[in-house]
């Protein structure tokens, strides 16, 4: 009893200990608080548990403001784990107002934007190791006043600098190295640099003259004032008196990002424009090249003075279409495109709510998707006889009223235009969802010159009642009729041959679907979700139908298949529903 009672106690007292050292969690927490070597509890989280064992500081815990000299441990042991501190997190120290010493251990490889911002007593910083990544502002706001290189890696440069030479053996400069450096005005970069980006000199406002040493294998300045990436022609970053130079084939991410320049002329050579590149730049008017294949997220977003663009880009694609191109460009009214232009990109000016002007040309062939949707500006468009191929969510969101086809395409309808419509004679195909969404339109009229019906047509169409598909129809695309609620009965056309995946997919009102003795072919869930549905008549002519046409119909009560069928019908249909087939 006595040897249990002094075990007891033993294992109390260490876990005291412990509890001294370390703030207790749960198994599965990635975070506790360690007191480290100047007595400070820093608050840590466990980015890797399995080897290499690591964690990111997050800061002092119960912080009270007096704390001046900082020591980061290189290891905590947690868990009877030695976990090593590899980065210091956005914001850990963020405005310790007495801090003026801070030693940071080798294992720490990145500091995250705005670490030691505002610690304005900051005076000392000794690290151990090489920094790989310093995050924006990471130091801004102290009284740092060296530059500061971990090996041959730049990381910081005081806000006081206005001329500088990077250090003749350095390798690399890192992000955010220059970005509080705003009365900047030139730099230097040996021959000993191999990387450097954008965002190296991010906020460099009066940055004028960038030179890079003739000497170096990796970048030239190209007597531009810019850096450009010799391997690939990559223009990496600008300053306010920089130009593009013939032959640069890559405008790089951020590379004129809130640059106050007013006119940029972009060579027929550039190819690929990368993401944020002029984003929130000073730009008034823009020239896209012929030769423009891809243009990146937010390339041009927030260029507030931009207020024309000249598209000539032939056959260009937007990169994302959840960060738009031309998105806040509050001045954009204007907008033409060149005579050897086939695409008009999918998402390109879509939320260019100030656009007017659009002029298209005869070399246009296609016209993509949500491309001018809530441009709430824009009233008018004449579409050329080239275009093909075009969605009417195009123009959604647009303050266009009218009806938008020319001589073959019809293209898109205004969603409060008219409640009983005829589409003109001659046209011959009906765009992909060119009455998406119409709520007011309960009658159309088809002609029969009319042969193709593209993918989701119709889509949530809901105030439609009935249709008439005629006979000159051979092509009808998928979710065709989807969402079309309040659709009751639909003749379709008898030179059909494909019903394409859910044609009438959530048609809840529709009562019976009978198919045209044209039909070969059945997609998957045709009537999915059809709630009223009775009845759906087959023809003999079906020789493929997928198992799942009838997926997800509980009211279905009869499936009719011509006399002398019925077996035919059951290799195609699921089981379930072999009761339900009726010949007549």
């Amino acid at each position: 009893m006595k040897k249990t009672l002094i075990l007891l106690m033993i294992i109390s007292a260490f876990c005291l200990k412990v509890n001294a050292q370390g703030e207790a969690h749960g198994p599965n927490d990635p975070n506790f608080s360690m007191k480290c070597p100047t007595g400070q509890y820093l608050r840590y989280t466990i980015t890797s548990k399995e080897e290499p064992y690591a964690v990111t500081v997050n800061g002092i815990k119960n912080d009270d403001g007096t704390s001046k000299k900082l020591e980061i441990p290189a290891t905590v042991h947690y868990r009877n784990v030695d976990f090593a501190i590899t980065k210091i997190n956005n914001a850990a120290f963020k405005e310790m107002g007495n801090l003026t010493t801070v030693i940071i251990p080798k294992t720490v490889k990145s500091i995250g934007a705005e670490a030691f911002y505002g610690c304005k007593s900051l005076k000392s910083i000794k690290i151990g190791g090489i920094i790989e990544h310093s995050g924006e502002s990471a130091f801004c706001g102290t009284a740092i006043s060296s530059p500061i290189y971990t090996g041959t890696t730049m990381v910081y440069c005081p806000a006081n600098a206005k001329e500088y030479k990077i250090n003749n053996n350095a390798t690399a400069v890192l992000e955010y190295a220059f970005s509080e450096c705003k009365e900047m005005t030139s730099i230097l970069i040996p021959a000993s640099v191999s990387t450097i980006y954008a965002s190296t000199f991010a906020n460099c406002d009066k940055l004028e003259s960038i030179t890079v040493d003739a000497g170096n294998k990796i970048y030239s300045s190209h007597s531009s004032n810019t850096i450009i990436s010799i391997n690939d022609d990559k223009l990496i970053a600008t300053c306010g008196k920089s130009s593009i130079p013939e032959g640069v084939k890559i405008i790089g991410r951020a590379a004129f990002m809130n640059s106050a320049i007013t006119n940029v002329i972009i060579p027929n050579t550039v190819t690929t424009i990368e993401d944020s590149a002029f984003f929130e730049s000073k730009i008034e008017k823009l020239t896209i090249p012929q030769s423009v294949e891809l243009i990146g997220k937010n390339a041009f977003t927030r260029c507030k003075k931009l207020a024309v663009v000249n598209f000539n880009a032939e056959n260009c694609s937007i990169a994302d279409k959840d960060f738009l191109a031309f998105d806040g460009c509050i001045s954009l009214t204007s907008l033409n495109f060149g005579e050897n232009v086939k695409i008009v990109p999918a998402y390109a000016f879509k939320n260019c709510t100030e656009l007017r002007y659009v002029t298209l040309t005869n070399s246009i062939k296609e016209i993509g998707d949500e491309a001018f949707a809530d441009c709430s500006m824009l009233s008018y468009i004449e579409i050329p006889n080239s275009v093909e191929t075009a969605y009417g969510t195009a123009f959604s969101g647009t303050a266009i009223s009218e009806p938008v086809f020319n001589e073959s395409l019809f293209i898109y309808m205004p969603p409060t235009f008219a409640t009983k419509y005829s589409i003109p004679t001659g046209i011959k195909t009906i765009a992909t969802r060119a009455f998406n969404e119409n709520e007011y339109l309960t009658s159309l009229t088809i002609p029969n010159t009319v042969t193709t019906i593209c993918d989701f047509a119709f889509d949530k169409a809901s105030a439609l009642k009935s249709l008439t598909i005629p006979n000159s129809v051979t092509k009808i695309g998928k979710c065709a009729f989807r969402y079309c609620g309040n659709l009751t009965s639909i003749t379709l056309s008898n030179t059909l041959t494909t019903i394409e995946d859910e044609t009438f997919s959530s048609c809840s009102n529709l009562k019976s679907v009978v198919l045209p003795n044209s039909v070969t072919t059945i997609g998957k869930e045709i009537i999915y979700w059809c709630d009223s549905l009775e009845s759906i008549t087959l023809p003999n002519s079906i020789t493929d139908m997928n198992p799942n046409a009838f997926y997800g119909c509980g009211t279905i009560k009869h499936i009719y298949v011509p006399k002398g069928s019925k077996e035919k019908f059951k290799k195609m249909i699921n089981s379930e529903l072999h009761k339900l087939i009726m010949e007549r």
